[in-house]
């Protein structure tokens, strides 16, 4: 069987997708020509990602349309990307920052910004998000803490913040970028999850219009787009759109996918047509599947229903497109929620952790969609108890830290690979993480502590899978071999 035929027999199973991408394979809303018939290389006429660069003076058929994208985003000006979000941070960090320099992250951030700075040879130092107590997910980066990082270390050259993050938290950007640039540093957002911001008034505004200099944005995750296309956005003067011109030039592929440019473009079309409407239909969607959600007892909704953003003072704003469903104080996990609403109900969710389940939605999702999960959440809820709340599942460590030693410096040395009950105090040499969402709960150059391994445990306890990169965990796990042990 080929793989077409096999997505083909998967389409006939009528499973509903609450996960990315965000066309929802919605073919009514999204038409694309056969792919084969769109796919060129850089010939006479067809134009070059790589030198489509009309703020630099020169006109094309590509920059029209990343200058309409700009336009219709608000930006100075910005680059289609083909090789996702990943590749437009890599390139960021890679071209505004210099070796050696310090960078304030968040610890809480995807794999590929380490893997950015192991690239970039800089300096980490992590900022750990405050907490929100009621549904245990982390509740964005506090505009106090990246002060109190500068005061430690001055010499941050640039800080990066996750907004919206992967359960759809807000952090008070505007307010992070006056501290940011208060101390003559970059800020770049890394907006991958929030494409739809600032396209309507009923969510929260986007980072380009809020102060950061560099935003990218995976159009894929929440916009009917096809899987990889994003897009960077220079916000600022403070960056050189010249200097990213170089970095996504060695990054991205020197073949870009035509197919990819046109989802892109056919998107912005789309939106500069018909947003207003779209946008409003899916704000009446999911205002009445909130309404409903006022029917559950045991569930809670993060943001819906009876739960609103004040019963979460930690969480300063937050992106209703996103569904977080929470198991918490109930007799169900969000492992078996997870598999119960796939097995009983036809509906795939994005992610699952201890006790939250993550749907994503957007302007692509169908009525019959939000029936189906409304219906599906109010049956499971009926059949729930009560049962004692956990302690929640995250990292635990001081506000702010700077580890032992940079990614790129631990994966130089030598390794071994140890018993993972025999690594408490030793320098990890890999990552260990869930995937979804690509957190790390290890990390190359910081040291291994207790609590991070016995919040491993627990979380694999519930039945959620920790990856290691070196492919021995859960048996064992790479650490650092110094010369001095």
């Amino acid at each position: 069987m080929t793989l077409q035929d096999y997505y083909r027999q998967y389409n006939t199973r009528d499973i509903y997708p609450f996960h990315m991408p965000g066309h929802k394979r919605n073919t009514e809303l999204c038409q694309l020509d056969n792919p084969y018939s769109i796919d060129y290389t850089e010939i006479d006429d067809l134009d070059d990602l790589h030198e489509a660069t009309a703020h630099f003076g020169r006109d094309s058929i590509l920059s029209n349309s990343m200058q309409r994208a700009s336009a219709l985003f608000g930006s100075k000006c910005s680059f289609f990307l083909v090789n996702g979000s990943s590749g437009g941070l890599v390139s960021s960090i890679l071209g505004l920052t210099r070796r050696g320099d310090r960078v304030l992250i968040p610890r809480n951030t995807h794999k590929s910004i380490y893997n950015a700075l192991s690239l970039a040879g800089v300096r980490p130092v992590y900022v750990y998000p405050s907490l929100d107590e009621a549904t245990g997910v982390y509740a964005g980066v506090r505009p106090i803490d990246v002060e109190r990082a500068f005061r430690r270390y001055p010499d941050i050259k640039l800080v990066l913040v996750v907004s919206p993050t992967f359960d759809g938290v807000v952090s008070k950007i505007h307010t992070i970028s006056k501290i940011v640039h208060d101390n003559d540093a970059i800020l770049v957002v890394d907006e991958a999850h929030g494409p739809h911001l600032g396209l309507s008034p009923y969510f929260p505004d986007s980072a380009v219009h809020r102060g950061a200099d560099v935003v990218v944005q995976s159009l894929h995750k929440t916009l009917p787009v096809l899987t990889q296309t994003s897009i960077l956005h220079v916000c600022s003067d403070r960056v050189d759109p010249e200097d990213l011109s170089r970095t996504l030039a060695i990054i991205e592929s020197t073949s870009p996918s035509y197919v990819l440019m046109a989802s892109a473009d056919q998107c912005i079309d789309l939106l500069e047509r018909r947003g207003e409407e779209l946008f409003l239909v899916y704000h009446e969607r999911l205002c009445a599947f909130s309404e409903s959600m006022k029917q559950l007892k045991h569930l809670k909704v993060l943001c819906k229903g009876n739960d609103t953003v004040e019963d979460h003072p930690n969480i300063p704003y937050f992106d209703q497109g996103k569904i977080l469903i929470s198991t918490r104080g109930t007799n169900m996990t969000g492992l078996q929620l997870y598999k119960t609403l796939l097995k009983d109900y036809r509906c795939q969710m994005e992610m699952c952790l201890s006790d939250v389940v993550l749907a994503m939605t957007s302007i692509a999702d169908t009525q019959e969609g939000f029936d189906r999960l409304r219906d599906a959440l109010l049956s499971i809820d009926a059949t729930l108890g009560d049962a004692e709340i956990i302690q929640p599942l995250i990292l635990k460590h001081e506000t702010i830290s700077y580890p032992a030693l940079t990614p790129a410096e631990a994966m130089k040395l030598a390794g071994e690979f140890i018993p993972v009950e025999d690594s408490i105090g030793r320098i990890a040499r890999e990552f260990v993480y869930a995937y979804p969402p690509g957190i790390p709960y290890i990390v190359p150059g910081e040291m291994i502590e207790a609590d991070t391994l016995e919040t491993m445990r627990r979380l694999e306890s519930t039945g959620i899978r920790l990856i290691g990169t070196r492919h021995r965990y859960p048996d064992a796990i790479e650490v650092c071999l110094l010369k001095n042990r």
